[in-house]
Formats: structure tokens, C-alpha cells, sequence
């Protein structure tokens, strides 16, 4: 049951883009927005494996993980061969393989460690912590004895990956879901938000495809992920102009 209380969420597609108008030579450059941030991120990387026929709700991965798929779905799952056992099963064999060929999971640090870097690559300063994965709705996310580091906002940020098919005639492709709420030094909330991912490569036909190429599968997933880093970047932490 731990397992599968730990993933998925995906659905809605937030893209943001706006104009500025060209700086003055004589105008001093914007303040830069969240000039020091501290990354409290979900280190343990668990990756489920859902054909449910449907695509979740963002939002109730954060309460239930793969069970609020299964929740946003509805009772319509109940009519398919899909259970929670199922996806226990399933996500536990492919991360088991994965794990087998390529040794421990590292995904949800290497994602924090390059989100860091690009962040740093505009001015600000970073820090990165480790930690168990946040509770709730992105905007109200909650995480048991956090604490803020004195000058720095806190970026509670939830990552979510796994494989999914959107119908039960579909492929399995990559379903991936980056969550993050911005609080002050003192946890005041800041502004919240999530990028989602569920269109890209590579597709697998059948679970024991997907469970045969868990290599290439995995390097898949993890190249979907990474991708998100600039969307996060452009969405809340801009280049000063």
C-alpha cells in the first residue's frame, strides 16, 4: 500500500508568455523575483504504471498518488480489469527492473540538482534539500517539520514520473507532473504551480514491452522530466531585464 501512496498526477498544461517592453539605457534593471531559494524536493523516486483509460486530475496525486488516479478516473475504473493491486504490481516489476539494470534511482535529484543549476545560471542562490514527498493540493502542499532556511523562500516541489496509457487501446508513454508552492522565510505562501507532461516519447504497446526495454524506458522518462526545467524557469524564475 506505501507504493501506492507515492505517484501520479498529469493532466492540465499551464503556458504562460507575456511582453516586455524594451528597458530604458538609462533605467535600472528590475529587481530579480526569488533571489534566493531553497529546493525541498521529494528524493525518493518511485515511478508507477497506470493504463486506467483516462487521463487524472492534477491536484489528487498530491493527496493518494496512483490511488487519486484511480479517484479522478472514477467509477468507471471499476467496469476495467484495473485495480490498485494492479498498479502496485506493475509499477513495483518496472521499477524492480530498472533498478536491477541501472542501480539506485537518482531521478528526483538529478531533476533538483539541474532545476538548481539553471536557476543559479540567472543569479540566484541555491539550496537543495532532500526530503519525504509533500502532502495536498499544490497550492496548500504541506510537509511535516519543514522549516525555512533565514533569507531564503522555500520551494516545496513534488515530482511526480511513470509510464501511462490514455486509453486502454493506447501506447504507454511517458506521464510526468512537476509541482511546486513558493513560501516566504516565515511559510507564507507566495504563489504556487505545475508543468505537466503526457504527449511525448517513447510509446510501448504492451506492459511487457515497456517491462523488457525498462532501459530505454527510463531514459525516456527521464528525458521528459528533464525537459520541464525550462517551462518551471520560465514560468516564476525569469532572467533579470
Amino acid at each position: 500500500m506505501k507504493r501506492i501512496i507515492t505517484v501520479c498526477t498529469i493532466a492540465v498544461m499551464l503556458v504562460a508568455c507575456a511582453g516586455r517592453p524594451k528597458q530604458a539605457a538609462n533605467e535600472e534593471p528590475e529587481p530579480l523575483s526569488h533571489p534566493r531559494v531553497e529546493i525541498v524536493y521529494n528524493a525518493k523516486s518511485e515511478l508507477a504504471v497506470l493504463d486506467t483509460g483516462a487521463t487524472p486530475t492534477v491536484g489528487l496525486g498530491g493527496l493518494l498518488g496512483p490511488v487519486g488516479v484511480l479517484v479522478a478516473i472514477g467509477a468507471d475504473v471499476a467496469s476495467r480489469s484495473n485495480s490498485m493491486d494492479q498498479v502496485a504490481s506493475r509499477s513495483k516489476r518496472f521499477q524492480q527492473a530498472i533498478e536491477e539494470s541501472q542501480g539506485e534511482l537518482t531521478l528526483h535529484r538529478e531533476y533538483a540538482e539541474r532545476l538548481a543549476e539553471a536557476m543559479r545560471a540567472t543569479g540566484r542562490e541555491v539550496k537543495l534539500t532532500p526530503s519525504n514527498r509533500a502532502t495536498g493540493a499544490a497550492r496548500k502542499m504541506e510537509l511535516a517539520g519543514l522549516t525555512a532556511t533565514p533569507g531564503y523562500e522555500v520551494m516545496l516541489l513534488r515530482i511526480t514520473a511513470g509510464y501511462g496509457a490514455p486509453s486502454l487501446t493506447a501506447d504507454f508513454r511517458p506521464i510526468i507532473s512537476v509541482e511546486y508552492a513558493l513560501r516566504d522565510d516565515k511559510l507564507q505562501p507566495i504563489t504556487w504551480n505545475s508543468v505537466t507532461s503526457n504527449r511525448g516519447g517513447p510509446t510501448y504497446f504492451a506492459y511487457d514491452t515497456l517491462l523488457k526495454e525498462n532501459k530505454a524506458a527510463y531514459e525516456g522518462v527521464r528525458q521528459e522530466l528533464f525537459a520541464t526545467v525550462g517551462r518551471v524557469m520560465n514560468n516564476d524564475f525569469p532572467k533579470q531585464e
